[in-house]
């Protein structure tokens, strides 16, 4: 453009209009952009500058925007995962998956089952075991998960096994919590009518959950270890499952995110994967 009125023609408004813009401009920012004659109209030294930095701008500009439309359409990016320890191992080996079906998605993870990690630590979805305690997240259900009592074999072959749940009373337990917390130091089963609390003696806490199943593999004592955990060790025996008949309390699996507006494609597709996982290893149950 060659002056302010082929300018102001090729934005459809009148000249005195882009003459005006163009001077309210220059005052905020104390220097000329154009040196003006009858004649010619050119940029200045600064106002050259000026340009050249506004331009670029605005091309970042339209890349972001570029960007954010195709994360909402199109899973890209990186995705910040929290997930329960139980989680750790079917998540894990199933990230290869995950990524041959979305290339464009690269994965960071990590051990929590706290939805304030979302803010905390910058996660875009949280995995996790239990109610959701706060209303400002959104959570969706994607299935069950129980716990069973088990040990490994070896240890068992030393003490004994319990025949009810009373005759845990004597043997050594792993916990992954505060001895002073009931939840971990009570277990509390159920078959038919039947009820039976049992105050364990805590020979090992392993704390947040993580190596839980390590230390039980270990010989270390009995522990109560959520199914998805448990049952590739179980199907390897390098675990064994006790009381058998005796149930011991559900929790429901949760994916958690920050909002139901606007989430990205990347988290979509991984709580339809999560969903699919946890389904096909058999590692939850769905309600109808």
């Amino acid at each position: 453009m060659k002056s302010f009125a082929s300018a102001a023609h090729a934005m459809n408004v009148p000249p005195s209009v882009v003459s005006r813009v163009i001077s309210a401009l220059e005052a905020d920012l104390k220097c000329a952009l154009f040196n003006r004659s009858t004649r010619k109209l050119a940029l200045t030294e600064g106002g050259a500058a000026y340009y050249g930095r506004c331009r670029q701008l605005l091309i970042e500009l339209e890349e972001s925007d570029s960007l954010a439309r195709k994360d909402s359409t199109q899973a890209s990016g990186t995705l910040r995962i929290g997930c329960h320890p139980a989680f750790r191992m079917v998540l894990g080996r199933g990230l290869g998956a995950f990524r041959i079906a979305n290339p464009e998605v690269d994965v960071e993870l990590v051990v929590t089952n706290s939805p304030a990690s979302l803010l905390n630590e910058g996660l875009d979805v949280v995995l996790m075991v239990g109610r959701v305690a706060d209303s400002s997240f959104i959570a969706t259900q994607l299935g069950w998960t129980s716990l069973i009592t088990c040990a490994a074999p070896s240890y068992l072959d030393r003490h004994g096994r319990p025949r009810e749940p009373h005759d845990l009373r004597s043997h050594a337990a792993v916990i992954p919590g505060r001895r002073d917390e009931d939840p971990f130091t009570r277990w509390t089963f159920a078959k038919r009518a039947k009820r039976q609390t049992v105050v364990l003696r805590v020979a090992v806490v392993v704390r947040d959950g993580v190596g839980l199943t390590d230390a039980a593999i270990g010989e270390a004592g009995v522990a109560q270890i959520y199914d998805m955990s448990a049952r590739p060790h179980l199907k390897k025996k390098e675990l064994e499952q006790l009381l058998v008949d005796w149930s011991s309390k559900r929790q429901p699996i949760y994916a958690v995110f920050p909002s139901r507006r606007n989430v990205p494609a990347k988290v979509r597709v991984f709580m339809t994967f999560a969903r699919r996982l946890l389904l096909d290893q058999g590692k939850s149950e769905v309600d109808p």
